[in-house]
């Protein structure tokens, strides 16, 4: 999740750039918002796409997390991908705002920031899930 995520801030950090972005009216539908991000360039089909697609998986990674029965996982990762339905909102509304309004692009980044910092929390408290026992001789062995 983290390395998706890295590469789509990467591919937007570059967007936002080197693109200029078309001027003009959205029509608020799903078919004006295929034709803005055409209109913009493939990069931000791309980024679109690649949007839609970390959202799957960041609902997988919850659903993973839930299955987990461990509460600190489930927190972070629900957190996590709040963080990111925070920043596709943002992006969905700079298309529909004709790429003029960059509190969304700003809205964008701080979901972003959001979901990196709860999915590296997330893989800190992984952190020897899989050897659940493994320090438990060395803390009787510091106890005697």
């Amino acid at each position: 999740m983290l390395a998706i995520i890295s590469i789509q801030a990467f591919l937007g950090d570059n967007i936002n750039l080197f693109t200029v972005f078309p001027m003009g009216a959205v029509v608020v539908s799903l078919g004006g918002f295929a034709q803005a991000l055409q209109q913009a360039g493939i990069a931000v089909v791309v980024h679109a796409v690649n949007g839609f697609l970390i959202i799957a998986v960041s609902l997988a990674v919850v659903v993973f997390s839930l299955m987990m029965r461990v509460n600190k996982l489930r927190i972070t990762s629900i957190i996590g991908l709040i963080g990111l339905i925070v920043a596709l909102s943002g992006g969905l509304l700079f298309v529909f705002s004709g790429y003029g309004n960059n509190g969304y692009s700003a809205q964008m980044a701080t979901g972003f920031l959001i979901a990196y910092a709860f999915y590296f929390i997330e893989l800190y408290f992984t952190k020897g899930l899989d050897q659940p026992n493994r320090n438990a001789g060395v803390v009787s062995q510091v106890v005697r």
